[in-house]
C-alpha cells in the first residue's frame, strides 16, 4: 500500500462525523493532514454502541479508499489569509462554522490589516476552489458566512505544535 491513514481525533455533530487524519504517501514521504466527513449511519458500524476502537477501525477503511486524493487538495499554506481565517474559525468552531458580520468585519481590518481588496481575493478563491456552497459573502446581515464542511475542502500542511487538536 502506497499511503498510511492515521486517524489523529474525530467528533460527531449532528450525525456528521468529522474526522482529522493524516496522509503519509511512503514513496515521498510527503503528508497531508485532512478533515473528512461522514454520516454516522454511513461508517460500518452504529456509532451509538460500538467501541472506539471498531468506530476507527471503520473509518480507516473508508479513508484507504481515498487512495491519496488528499495530495490533490489545495494547501492552507498556499491559501489567502483571509480564506485561512475562515477556515481556521470553522475548523475551531464547535458549531463548525464561521460568522463574520459587518461589525466584526471592522475589527478584523483592525486587528489583522484586512483590506476591503481582502475580500475580492476571497470572492475569486470562492470560484476556484469551487466553494460556493461552503462561504457567502455579502450576505443579509453577514460579510462572510464559512459552512462547516469547508473544512473538508483543503491539505493543512502547515507546520503545527498542537498536533492539530480541533
Amino acid at each position: 500500500m502506497k499511503y498510511e491513514y492515521e486517524i489523529l481525533n474525530y467528533w460527531n455533530d449532528s450525525d456528521d462525523l468529522y474526522v482529522n487524519y493524516l496522509v503519509l504517501n511512503k514513496e515521498t514521504n510527503e503528508k497531508a493532514n485532512c478533515i473528512e466527513y461522514y454520516n454516522t449511519s454511513d461508517i460500518g458500524c452504529d456509532y451509538n454502541i460500538s467501541a472506539e476502537s471498531r468506530i476507527e477501525e471503520c473509518l480507516n477503511l473508508l479513508l484507504v479508499e481515498h487512495d491519496g486524493l488528499e495530495f490533490k487538495y489545495p494547501k492552507v499554506s498556499e491559501i489567502s489569509p483571509l480564506l485561512k481565517y475562515v477556515y481556521d474559525c470553522v475548523c475551531e468552531s464547535e458549531s463548525n462554522m464561521c460568522h463574520v458580520d459587518y461589525n466584526d468585519w471592522e475589527e478584523l481590518k483592525e486587528d489583522y490589516d484586512f483590506l476591503e481588496e481582502d475580500i475580492i481575493t476571497l470572492k475569486n478563491e470562492v470560484k476556484k476552489y469551487n466553494l460556493d456552497d461552503l462561504i457567502t459573502i455579502d450576505d443579509n446581515e453577514y460579510k462572510i458566512v464559512g459552512y462547516g464542511c469547508l473544512q473538508t475542502m483543503f491539505n493543512d500542511d502547515r507546520e503545527r505544535t498542537d498536533e492539530l487538536e480541533r
